[in-house]
């Protein structure tokens, strides 16, 4: 009898190939969302080193202009942080699809390799069957030989 060959393995491997593809992605996405975050907490810790800056200069005695200068890096450092946290929304919204992508796949991928292990168990069964026919010909043919 000839070998067992799944009709959908190209598909299947296909599918396998896309997932592998899709998790490298996902890996990606995590690395640069963990990037920006590095990135908002650096700037998150200069607003405050500076802030601190700023107070020891104010019970010194701070003159207005000075104060003006640290108000305008305030509000640049906040505009940066705001676009990267609208940066890491966008990116958060890509990776949950990203993830639903997978599962996706994952789910037909699991579909084909349930429908690959009833074929196989059908094959097997059939061989077995045939086995067992070919065994009780032989047997009978020996029989009647006598």
């Amino acid at each position: 009898m000839k070998k067992f060959v799944f009709s959908l393995e190209k598909v299947l491997s296909f599918k396998q190939q896309t997932l592998d593809i899709k998790k490298n992605e996902l890996a990606l996405l995590q690395m640069k969302l963990m990037d920006l975050e590095k990135e908002i907490d650096a700037l998150n810790d200069q607003f405050t080193v500076t802030n601190r800056r700023m107070v020891e200069e104010l019970q010194k005695g701070l003159n207005t202009s000075d104060m003006l200068i640290y108000k305008t890096y305030f509000n640049t450092l906040n505009q940066k942080i705001l676009k990267l946290i609208d940066q890491k929304k966008q990116l958060l919204d890509i990776i949950a699809q990203k993830k639903t992508d997978i599962i996706a796949v994952n789910s037909e991928i699991s579909g084909l390799e349930k429908l690959r292990d009833k074929q196989l168990t059908e094959y097997i069964k059939q061989v077995q069957k045939n086995e067992e026919l070919a065994m009780d010909e032989y047997v009978g043919q020996a029989r009647g030989a006598f």
